[in-house]
């Protein structure tokens, strides 16, 4: 065991304290001010009998209508609808939009759906590929009056023959402001994906942005380094944010897949990316990814596609902190028994840099954690954002049982958006097949600033 620095017993709490968070939990307070984090719903598996998954939504009148990606049988893939009142149980209505005839632009893939309902008209972009060469991958438009029966319109963007998108582009979403359309798609050149930007007063004459990509992959070795594709928008305040998938290099079925967030003050960018991602744990060979917003009784959600029992089912992770039960375990830093280094101070234990390197808090030594996807939080403040961008801490989870780290994540400077102010710092990680072992999250201060934790555990 780690030397320790022990002045009390391990503490649990539940109820409010005066450190709650005093924001509401909003993607804006998660994105601003590292106010909130995505809490995995670990009761909710939804659509496994019809292995509902990359779903894009539009609620009218009390009901969500869902379209997603259909696995048909003969390999191809169309678009299926399902529907819900409550966001957990869903009612599935089949196949609305089928590839097209043999020898089609889209007679291989008619999927990957966005969809948006404007003026009592169902808009459905689409994702359209043939078993033609000559047809590798552009977006298409179908519209209806009832969300069932869909006419197609046909293809209204087409890929670029070179460059960023010459291999295919696809999985769109559409937004709508003004009188204006937004469409998103992917850009795939045959190595990496990234997202790319059209606009226009009418979808049957798009624009596509001079400013293509919009969003890049990141650097080599990065959570998105291999992918930045399907994705959703949601506007807050006067900032656009967007949930989006990612990717580490190429193959893309070994993989490591998740999804992450980036804003801009328009819908044309420019984007820039949060600072904590990814926002789920990596999967490997895909999962926890073709990421949708979803809101619900005054609540956001993430949607997003997991791999089931039997093929892709989708799950949820709530925006969450304090106010809406974001703790699973929570344990206040100042009343457990491991630290290193540091003292107790007002609320929370703190360190400075005279304190030098070693672990601010670790433990708790808890065998609760649920055995699924979780994210580790530890609420955090530093004195100084606006010096150099120094590495100042290490959070890290590890089971004590298999001595083992299995998830780890630094911690900048300028990864504080405020000086003296308590913020979420997280650490998504899998926690799947560790029933009843030893959970500790750790946090290991560098020595670089002034460092005070208030409280550290699971969602």
């Amino acid at each position: 065991m780690i030397a320790a620095v022990v002045l009390a017993t391990v503490g649990y709490a539940g109820q409010a304290s005066a450190s709650d968070s005093p924001y509401p939990a909003t993607i804006s307070a998660l994105y601003d001010r590292n106010e909130a984090f995505l809490k995995v719903d670990k009761q909710w598996v939804m659509g496994e009998p019809f292995n509902m998954h990359f779903i894009s939504t539009v609620t009218i009148g009390g009901q969500i209508w869902a379209y997603y990606i259909k696995n048909k049988p003969d390999g191809t893939f169309a678009t299926a609808l399902a529907t819900s009142t409550d966001g957990v149980n869903w009612t599935d209505h089949g196949i609305v939009l089928n590839t097209g005839p043999s020898g089609s632009w889209d007679d291989r893939i008619a999927s990957f759906p966005g969809v948006a309902y404007v003026n009592g008209t169902f808009y459905l972009v689409y994702e359209g590929a043939g078993f033609n060469s000559a047809n590798p991958g552009d977006i298409g438009l179908a519209t209806s009056s009832d969300g069932v029966t869909f006419t197609k319109v046909g293809r209204i963007l087409t890929h670029n023959p070179s460059g960023w998108e010459s291999a295919n582009i696809g999985t769109p979403n559409l937004w709508y402001e003004n009188g204006t359309w937004h469409l998103y798609y992917h850009g795939y050149d045959g190595t990496d994906v990234r997202v790319g930007f059209a606009s226009g007063t009418s979808l049957t004459s798009l624009s596509k942005s001079g400013s293509n990509p919009v969003l890049s992959t990141g650097p080599g070795g990065s959570w998105d380094a291999g992918t930045i594709g399907k994705r959703d928008i949601v506007k807050e305040g006067a900032y656009y944010y967007m949930v989006y998938e990612g990717s580490t290099d190429a193959p893309f079925e070994t993989a490591q897949w998740s999804s992450g967030l980036a804003r801009a003050p328009s819908p044309s960018g420019p984007w820039a990316k949060y600072r904590q991602n990814p926002v789920l744990a990596p999967e490997s060979g895909f999962g926890n990814d073709g990421p949708a917003f979803l809101s619900l009784g005054g609540e956001r959600w993430v949607y997003y596609r997991s791999i089931g029992q039997f093929g892709s089912v989708t799950r949820r992770a709530k925006v969450s902190n304090e106010t809406n039960g974001g703790w699973g375990l929570m344990f206040e830093t100042e009343s457990m028994p491991y630290h290193q280094v540091g003292r107790p101070d007002g609320d929370g234990w703190s360190a400075n840099t005279s304190d030098g390197l070693g672990f601010l808090a670790y433990g708790p030594y808890n065998n609760n954690v649920v055995p699924d996807w979780n994210t580790g939080v530890v609420k955090l403040a530093i004195d100084n954002v606006t010096a150099g961008n120094d590495l100042v801490a290490t959070i890290d989870v590890y089971d004590a049982t298999a001595g083992q780290i299995i998830a780890t994540r630094q911690i900048f400077r300028h990864d504080f958006q405020q000086a003296n102010h308590y913020e979420f710092m997280i650490v998504p990680f899998a926690w799947e097949g560790r029933a009843g072992h030893t959970f500790e999250i750790r946090t290991f201060t560098h020595g670089t600033a002034y460092l005070r934790q208030d409280r550290q555990g699971t969602d």
